[in-house]
């Protein structure tokens, strides 16, 4: 007996970390044919297959706070009647395949439904397979940074978000490098581990791999690339839409000695990268 898929056209977009996915997904929301629930990175594929406990009822809840913030004296009460019936939606259960296509409720089966979460991009092979076999178009982008600047980036973000930008003026190398270890930086940065499990797991049609690198030098034609595999219509971007810098890290250099302390892997992940047969920009080296 043949089951019916659950999904009908599913996007995921996984990363990297600091790797220009905000950027995309502030593209790919003003296109019609693609559609993204009020959250951004809902993590459910990554919640259902290894950490079930990042969308239990209380972890909700404490997201939903924010959906329902409003300014009465402002806000538009359709707009608003809107986001309380998604909210509800959010907080329901059980959470399942057809709690997630809930947080879709415009979805038809000629529009992407979108989902930009790192954390998918951990997925084993096996759960690649189950959702593949669940929808009937899955589709899968996947940006690479250069691995250095992306460990950086992502170190100075998350101290920052978690108001701990101090800790850069007062830790040694030593110290910096083994909170580099303790975190889930390098597992975030190992590309190669993460292409295998997606090619694995998926046909190759459906996941493309692309670099920062072009969204730096050619953001157009990086959107064209991800129209063409979406088979969507091409939209023209102003300008400023295209150009636009969004979450930033905060500036700072490199402390002197910890790119010594992490060339292996960086060196181990272009050479891996290689040997899968992509072409790495020039300025990774």
């Amino acid at each position: 007996m043949t089951t019916e898929p659950v999904f009908d056209k599913l996007l995921l977009s996984v990363g990297a970390m600091k790797a220009g996915t905000t950027w995309l997904f502030d593209v790919l929301s003003r296109h019609p044919e693609v559609q993204f629930s009020y959250e951004k990175e809902i993590h459910y594929f990554y919640a259902a297959a290894l950490r079930p406990g990042l969308l239990a009822d209380r972890a909700r809840m404490r997201r939903a706070k924010g959906y329902l913030a409003f300014d009465p004296e402002r806000s538009a009460a359709p707009v608003l009647r809107r986001r309380v019936a998604w909210t509800a939606n959010w907080l329901a259960e059980p959470v399942d395949d057809a709690w997630f296509n809930g947080l879709f409720p415009q979805r038809s089966p000629h529009r992407w439904i979108a989902d930009f979460s790192n954390l998918n991009v951990l997925l084993p092979s096996q759960s690649w397979r189950d959702l593949h076999d669940r929808t009937r178009k899955l589709r899968v982008v996947y940006t690479l940074r250069e691995p250095m600047d992306r460990l950086w980036s992502h170190v100075r973000f998350h101290l920052k978000m978690q108001d701990k930008s101090h800790l850069l003026d007062e830790w040694s190398v030593d110290e910096l490098f083994a909170h580099i270890q303790g975190g889930d930086y390098l597992e975030h940065t190992d590309y190669v581990a993460a292409i295998n499990r997606m090619r694995a797991g998926l046909p190759l049609d459906c996941l493309h791999v692309d670099f920062y690198d072009r969204i730096v030098g050619d953001p157009r034609g990086f959107v064209a690339d991800i129209e063409r595999f979406l088979q969507i219509v091409p939209q023209t971007l102003p300008d400023d839409i295209v150009s636009r810098v969004v979450n930033p890290s905060p500036p700072r250099p490199m402390p002197a000695g910890l790119a010594e302390r992490l060339a292996p892997f960086v060196d181990g992940q272009r050479s891996g990268l290689r040997a899968l047969g992509l072409s790495l920009p020039p300025a990774w080296g």
